[in-house]
């Protein structure tokens, strides 16, 4: 059990913060690191219900039975290219896989997913190495992603999973990540720092039907959710972060709100249902409600606790799509992660837009009756609790408000907005009186 200390006016409020496997909302069900270094993760269903997290090492790629997620089994590791750069995707049955290292695709069978077997490989007289690929499961057709000499993209079929034909090539932008789904490829050209929306419903024709400039100029990945209305970007830059668009019209990309941590670099990020995914390196992994993606809130996080500081090491990957819904996280160095998503204690409440100086009201519901809360002004550094900081404009005075719940486990308090604070983050935390601590969700609070 780790010891939170917040000091308020010269006294102390000391309150147990849950065990180290869970943290912010999030629960560490295993790590298993049987290599010493990690990069791209993915993950694979059997039809018979088993899962599976594929991972990404500098000398080969690592496949894990994880249908137990307490204690994840390797099944095998294809070797390969030596590379720090390694990405592979799934269609049916099988895993296509690429790096920067060349070499070209590896195709590994999943038909029996407790043995998979490298069945071919193709491409490496067509690309020197690739960055990275995407795989759009409707059409069975792959775009293999900055497949030097071409910076574009490489289309293939794989109408027959084992043997690819080359359909056509796209070359009028360097790309460095894609999503393509519904006739549309989401393409992230991060030396431009331009996310570009264009029609692959005509191959071998790729009109652009819109672009926009994301607000960190260095786009790193894009997703779009299942609808295609609402996309993320992630620009992978000090000071860069995630943006989230309205694409209903794709030839009329609209900016709807952006979500940063100068503390850390974002790398990439992907959306499933209401909820956007975020791997981060040194802040690790968190997690957004994007019920409303003008206002996304942060419901989960969670540290590798590896990495520090806004530089490349950390959290490389995550993995959100598996049908159980546990989320499956690489470390570069910590290895594979399998987190689950909690649900929170208790709700916060309240405006999420505020003017210094002005009263506001903050509300706590679905909590037990009569216990005692906590309103904590702190910044979430995945899983690290750093109270007042960097938000505090002093020494102290992290702890906003304390109380007892109601009859109905609710409770309402008004705060002052402080001065000269913005991107205010709140996060409430109520300890009984046998110290056991609750948590309600995050309310990120922007002041004007």
């Amino acid at each position: 059990m780790k010891i939170l200390k917040i000091t308020l006016h010269g006294f102390l409020v000391w309150l147990l913060s849950t065990a180290a496997a869970a943290q912010n909302g999030a629960t560490e069900l295993s790590r298993t690191d049987d290599y010493g270094y990690y990069n791209d993760i993915w993950g694979y269903t059997a039809p018979d219900g088993r899962e599976y997290a594929i991972i990404g090492t500098d000398n080969g790629t690592a496949f894990y039975n994880v249908t137990n997620p307490s204690a994840p089994n390797r099944v095998a590791f294809i070797p390969g290219p030596n590379s720090i750069w390694r990405d592979m995707k799934t269609l049916g049955a099988y895993c296509y896989i690429v790096t920067e290292g060349g070499g070209g695709m590896q195709i590994v069978s999943l038909v029996n997913p407790d043995s998979p077997t490298l069945v071919s490989n193709y491409g490496a007289s067509i690309w020197s190495h690739a960055h990275n690929i995407a795989i759009d499961t409707a059409t069975s057709l792959a775009y293999v992603v900055g497949a030097d000499p071409n910076p574009g993209m490489v289309v293939l079929d794989l109408a027959n999973p084992v043997a690819p034909l080359q359909l056509a090539s796209y070359n009028t932008h360097e790309v460095h990540d894609a999503h393509i789904q519904n006739g549309l490829a989401h393409l992230a050209e991060i030396y431009d720092g331009h996310y570009r929306i264009v029609s692959v419903s005509t191959l071998p024709a790729f009109p652009s039907l819109d672009f926009v400039t994301t607000p960190g100029n260095f786009t790193h990945n894009v997703w779009a959710n299942a609808t295609d209305s609402i996309a993320v970007t992630t620009d992978e830059n000090t000071g860069g972060g995630l943006a989230f668009y309205d694409i209903s019209n794709p030839s009329n990309i609209q900016l709807l709100s952006t979500w940063k941590n100068d503390n850390a670099r974002v790398h990439n990020a992907f959306i499933k249902g209401n909820r956007a995914f975020m791997s981060w390196y040194s802040y690790g992994f968190a997690c957004l409600d994007i019920s409303n993606p003008s206002q996304p809130q942060q419901i989960a996080s969670f540290d590798t606790n590896i990495a520090t500081g806004p530089g490349f090491d950390g959290a490389w990957g995550v993995y959100p799509f598996a049908q159980s819904g546990l989320v499956y996280l690489s470390d570069q160095d910590g290895g594979l992660f399998v987190l689950r998503i909690d649900a929170p204690d208790f709700l916060l409440s309240g405006p999420t837009l505020l003017t210094v100086g002005n009263p506001a009201s903050l509300n706590i519901s679905g909590a037990a009756a009569g216990i005692t809360w906590y309103l904590l002004r702190s910044f979430s550094n995945a899983g690290s609790q750093i109270h007042g900081t960097p938000f505090e404009l002093g020494t102290g005075a992290s702890l906003l408000a304390s109380g007892t719940t109601d009859l109905n486990g609710s409770a309402n308090h008004g705060i002052l907005v402080p001065p000269r604070v913005s991107g205010l983050t709140i996060f409430v935390e109520a300890a009984t009186a046998q110290g056991t601590l609750r948590s309600s969700n995050m309310l990120r609070v922007q002041i004007q």
